[in-house]
């Protein structure tokens, strides 16, 4: 180790920024929190606005004649064992879209993953790329979102060999990880092609040798990763990892400009470099901590009559290599306790917060930052929606409903890109069967759409999206957020 890569080079800029005291005349306008509201001064603190900064003609001069950034991203890049690291603020999401960008042109060939995140489906939109689906289907039990198998992406480079390019994503939301060494020994073997990892979940893979490998050492050509889901990043903070041949550099950084605002905000940029050090340093004894919180939960659940953990047994199932433990899935199911019925006794009552809930499950994320008393609270809150359910007499203990299944794959008639350009006008959503959808329809979770543009609109989805509705699901993306319309091609399926 280092003691370049245990130092912070933009954070230690950013502090010593502070102690100067600039008279700002540049960027932002709140001048120091001295414009702002005192409401928000309220809410920040003072010390935010002492750092929030421009990074040139704030941080440093109007020429970047230190180049910071670049000497904190080379050092990332040394941090992850990659060749180049980018640092975003606009999230894993704008990363997700600029190595589409660098490596499909608009008709080309892209196999990727049809349950994906919605970034994906967009970043399709944007580059114009024809999508080559891969349909790996969800969990029958637990619902889950399954990873794409290098089976599953074999057959498809066999059937389209000139692709230019595979996506897949692992880990999932509930830590299923999928076998990304396996994936890029096929994708190695049979093209020239890239393989493209989404890693947002995969952050801190790299630096806890009890955790799963991560993508990039496993044989990925270039992954995205969020900083701020499992690691110490402020919120928005990503990055893209890239190594090798098989993407152009210059493309790939072109593509990132293109996807990151010109006034990137300083404190998520140094929170990337402080991660940086941190997890160089004490990474693997940090991890192994919340390892140890992880499976302190999983014994407590196993002892709560009708509760249920999912663990390592996912690691048998289609396209699960392995499994990352501090993604806490539980079950009440059996008790007539839907997922969200736990969110409204843990959240609502207990003050404990999660991160995902549905008709079936919730997830607790636990990261290096879980305390003792973070897992003590988690504890007694599920102790006391047991002791709840228990009570439940009658028809309230018969068992939830079935989780709400995705429909089919419906048939792709145009392009994402083409459908979303094309004239498009609304329909009632029970008459728009047939017809050919122009936007996204995506529930959260697990922010995996339902129907991209370009797929015909079949009676399943209707009937999904109808239930979906009735139990409270949020869908994103549609222009009528009440789903009394879907706007759908004018052109196509019927007009």
């Amino acid at each position: 180790m280092t003691d370049e890569l245990v130092s912070a080079p933009l954070t230690e800029a950013l502090l010593a920024h502070r102690q100067r005291d600039y008279a700002p005349f540049n960027v932002p306008g709140h001048k120091q929190g001295r414009g702002a509201s005192p409401l928000l001064r309220e809410a920040l603190g003072q010390a935010f606005f002492d750092v929030d900064v421009p990074i040139f003609s704030g941080l440093q001069d109007t020429r970047q004649t230190e180049d910071l950034l670049g000497t904190a991203q080379a050092l990332a890049a040394e941090a992850w064992g990659v060749d180049r690291a980018y640092f975003l603020v606009n999230g894993s999401s704008s990363g997700i879209h600029a190595l589409v960008l660098a490596v499909a042109r608009p008709g080309e060939d892209l196999i990727v993953p049809r349950n994906a995140h919605k970034s994906l489906h967009t970043a399709l939109i944007l580059s114009g790329a024809r999508p080559v689906w891969i349909d790996s289907g969800s969990d029958p039990y637990w619902g889950a979102p399954l990873p794409a198998s290098s089976d599953a992406v074999d057959a498809s480079l066999r059937a389209h060999p000139g692709a230019t390019g595979v996506v897949v994503g692992t880990p999932t939301w509930e830590g299923l990880c999928g076998d990304v060494a396996a994936i890029a020994d096929v994708v190695h073997r049979r093209t020239e092609a890239p393989l493209v990892v989404d890693h947002a979940w995969g952050a801190a893979l790299r630096f806890c040798e009890q955790l799963p490998p991560d993508a990039m050492a496993a044989g990925a050509d270039a992954c995205v990763v969020s900083i701020h889901k499992t690691l110490a990043g402020l919120t928005q903070a990503a990055m893209v990892l890239a190594r090798g041949g098989r993407i152009d550099p210059g493309r790939l950084e072109t593509a990132v400009g293109m996807t990151q605002t010109t006034s990137p905000m300083v404190p998520i940029l140094a929170s990337i470099d402080a991660v940086r050090a941190q997890m160089v340093a004490d990474g693997e004894r940090s991890w192994s901590r919340a390892l140890e919180s992880a499976a302190s939960i999983r014994r407590s659940v196993a002892e709560l009559d009708g509760f249920q953990c999912l663990g390592d047994e996912c690691t048998g199932w289609p396209g699960v290599a392995a499994f990352e433990p501090t993604h806490v899935t539980i079950t009440a199911r059996d008790l007539g306790v839907s997922g969200w019925d736990l969110e409204k006794i843990v959240r609502g009552e207990r003050a404990v917060a999660l991160d995902l809930a549905d008709d079936l499950n919730v997830v607790f994320l636990l990261s290096h930052g879980t305390t003792d008393e973070d897992v003590s609270r988690l504890l007694r809150a599920l102790e006391d929606a047991a002791a709840r359910a228990r009570g439940l007499e009658g028809s309230a203990r018969e068992a939830v409903p079935a989780a709400l299944r995705r429909p089919p794959l419906p048939p792709q008639v145009l392009l994402p890109r083409e459908a979303f350009y094309a004239q498009a006008k609304p329909l009632p959503l029970g008459a728009s069967v047939g017809r050919v959808s122009a936007e996204l329809l995506t529930p959260y979770p697990p922010g995996i759409p339902v129907l991209v543009p370009g797929e015909r609109v079949t009676e399943e989805i209707v009937d999904y999206v109808t239930a979906a509705l009735a139990q409270g699901v949020r869908i994103h993306g549609p222009h009528d957020a009440t789903l009394r319309t879907v706007r759908v091609v004018a052109d196509a399926g019927g007009d």
